[in-house]
């Protein structure tokens, strides 16, 4: 949970890239819960901190998404 790696930040880039063609496949939590995340690592890039239990739901999502 110190800031992201060079894979994680690829990840995480390419989600959001491709978010909006998969957004109405997510459930309204999943919407919410990845904006906010999205939010954040746009704000914050490399520095984003996500804790394990956000990257369960992350991989969740990216299955839908990706």
């Amino acid at each position: 949970m110190y800031g992201l790696t060079d894979k994680e930040v690829a990840w995480l880039t390419r989600l959001e890239q491709n978010i909006d063609t998969a957004w109405g496949d997510l459930t309204a939590w999943e919407q919410r819960f990845i904006e906010d995340i999205l939010e954040k690592f746009r704000s914050y890039g490399v520095k984003t901190q996500i804790t394990k239990n956000q990257w369960a739901r992350i991989t969740e999502i990216s299955e839908k998404v990706i």
